[in-house]
């Protein structure tokens, strides 16, 4: 799965969301985003996506909107420098950050060349994939900035 060049990545603080201690053993240490990723999932929802479960990765959740006619997903996690420089490894089966002192990021991803061309797109009728990752883009974007409890931040 890759998200494509020119997709923004949003980086925010927030403490809607909580983390359970257990959840990194389905991604890798100090990978989180699973509570992210169902609010973001809910979020597209209500606006007609049928996504499926979210899904754990080894670099944090997944948020899977479509299968056909190319993949597309959301990305969901946060930056895990500081907690490697916070907490010493004898200490991370005992450690649990708390959601609001994370940076979570989440991100538009695909997995399609062929859907970029203009041959495909004619031929087919449908959107590029560069088309759809922006509009989906433009929709997560506004559902961050229009929750209250969000604060988009720059890039750590």
């Amino acid at each position: 799965m890759t998200s494509p060049a020119d997709t923004p990545q949003f980086w925010f603080r927030s403490d809607l969301f909580s983390i359970d201690p257990r959840e990194d053993e389905s991604t890798n240490p100090f990978c989180y985003g699973k509570e992210l990723a169902a609010w973001i999932a809910d979020r597209f929802r209500s606006i007609g996506y049928s996504p499926e479960d979210v899904i754990a990765e080894d670099w944090g959740w997944c948020v899977m909107l479509t299968r056909k006619p190319f993949l597309l997903w959301i990305g969901c996690g946060n930056m895990r420098t500081d907690l490697y420089e916070r907490v010493k490894p004898e200490d991370k089966d005992t450690f649990v950050p708390r959601g609001d002192e994370m940076v979570w990021t989440c991100f538009v991803g695909t997995d399609s060349f062929l859907w970029t061309s203009f041959f495909w797109k004619k031929l087919f009728g449908l959107a590029t994939t560069r088309d759809t990752v922006a509009r989906v883009a433009g929709e997560l974007e506004r559902f961050l900035e229009q929750e209250s409890r969000i604060r988009i931040t720059e890039e750590p």
